[in-house]
């Protein structure tokens, strides 16, 4: 069913869900597993504060984490990790690296690091079921409503 999967990881709670249902689903089908964190570009900086270097070194070095922790879980059920670092758009990077690496499937958390940064730039898992040509697996447990 599935030949490539793959995982849209930028190190949260969700992710690291994410991360755990793409291994399953590329050991039960004996598939390909990609891993992929992407740098936002959107976001600036005000240079008086941080130096933009500085906030590169900083995400990139979130990325290997992010993308480290998914090969060490990858590891324990002996599955081989493809890993990206990409920088740019999330959903549009994420939609790019399928098509590149022909992926049957997209898994991915419900929601990343930042709720203020969904509301600002729009979240990237809705772009990604409304935009994908592959089935996207969202994985996290849903919010609870407002008031509770």
């Amino acid at each position: 069913m599935y030949r490539t999967v793959l995982l849209a990881t930028d190190g949260s709670d969700d992710a690291l869900g994410a991360a755990e249902r793409a291994v399953d689903l590329a050991a039960r089908y004996d598939a390909k597993l990609w891993a992929c964190y992407v740098i936002e570009t959107r976001t600036a900086y005000d240079n008086a504060i941080v130096e933009p270097e500085t906030v590169e070194r900083a995400l990139l070095e979130e990325g290997e984490g992010a993308l480290a922790a998914v090969a060490e879980r990858a590891a324990t059920e002996g599955i081989p990790l493809g890993g990206a670092i990409r920088r740019g758009v999330p959903y549009e990077e994420l939609l790019e690296h399928a098509r590149q690496e022909g992926a049957d499937v997209i898994v991915v958390g419900r929601q990343g690091r930042s709720s203020f940064r969904a509301v600002v730039l729009g979240s990237t898992t809705d772009a990604l079921v409304r935009l994908s040509p592959v089935p996207v697996l969202v994985v996290g447990e849903p919010s609870s409503p407002a008031g509770n």
